[in-house]
């Protein structure tokens, strides 16, 4: 139960921070501060950033294998996109390129989380 409440915790923490930087990407683009190029950028970048963060509280609060932690709270997350993707109908090949990078980043936000652990 610990570990469930660890998980929900930094799953909500994600979303937090994810909806946090889109809507101060969306209100930029709102009031002409940035334009389409740069949004385009940071709906790649934005995601990337929540992973590694996502990750990097998962290292912090494991005692081993920060790797391991980062690869399942990112499968967690990537589960929870791949199925509003289909259900959205939005779902083509690239998407899984771009779920693996978001594995990748994940796993190495808590291989630097677990390395950054005060002892």
């Amino acid at each position: 139960m610990k570990y469930v409440k660890k998980i929900f915790k930094t799953l909500l923490l994600t979303a937090t921070f994810f909806l946090a930087f889109s809507l101060l990407i969306t209100l930029f683009n709102y009031f002409n501060i940035i334009n389409y190029q740069t949004l385009a950028i940071s709906k790649i970048i934005i995601p990337i950033l929540s992973l590694g963060f996502s990750g990097l509280l998962m290292g912090k609060k494991a005692s081993k294998n920060g790797w391991l932690e980062g690869l399942k709270i990112s499968l967690i997350i990537i589960l929870i996109l791949f199925i509003i993707n289909l259900i959205m109908g939005t779902f083509n090949p690239k998407i899984l390129t771009y779920f693996l990078i978001l594995i990748i980043c994940a796993i190495f936000g808590s291989i630097l989380g677990i390395n950054t652990k005060n002892t």
